[in-house]
């Protein structure tokens, strides 16, 4: 005999009514042959069904505005890394642009017949190799500006290295 057909032998009010725990208790205890009857299992089955489509409608409900504070706080977070990638880009440029300046002035210098030391020459060559890599790497970037200014720089220094003609 099932667990259905045992329900569906007693009048189920007649079992709460009278002792209702007592059969359920003694139900798991009791082995009926050869079928096993394991009466928690099903209603923690059915309990967790019950409380599972419950479950989600109550916790959408609570957590309703957290959830909307969260996707606000998710947006603002995206159109704040967009200004930092946008800000990074600027400083990248600024700091390209202020290398070129300084190329183009160390140039003019060797032009007017200026003399510098070696690490002078270095710091130039500092801000070379910057100039180059960023504008190989930013393709958009404005760059032959410097290239004659770079070619007399390179050369002015490999005369100074030849003759020891440093400041």
């Amino acid at each position: 005999m099932s667990i259905n057909e045992l329900l569906e032998a007693a009048d189920v009010r007649e079992v709460v009514s009278h002792g209702g725990i007592v059969l359920l208790a003694a139900l798991t205890l009791v082995q009926i042959s050869p079928i096993k009857i394991n009466p928690w299992s099903w209603l923690w089955k059915q309990l967790g069904k019950l409380l599972s489509r419950w479950g989600k409608a109550i916790g959408k409900a609570l957590n309703g505005e957290v959830m909307a504070e969260l996707t606000d706080i998710k947006d603002r977070l995206t159109e704040l890394e967009q200004h930092d990638q946008r800000q990074d880009k600027d400083r990248g440029e600024d700091k390209a642009l202020d290398a070129r300046r300084r190329i183009l002035q160390f140039a003019d210098e060797i032009r007017r017949k200026v003399r510098h030391s070696e690490e002078h020459f270095n710091n130039a060559f500092e801000d070379i190799d910057y100039y180059k890599t960023y504008c190989h790497d930013h393709t958009d970037f404005e760059n032959d500006k410097a290239r004659i200014s770079i070619k007399i720089i390179e050369e002015t220094y490999d005369h100074c290295v030849r003759e020891d003609d440093f400041l």
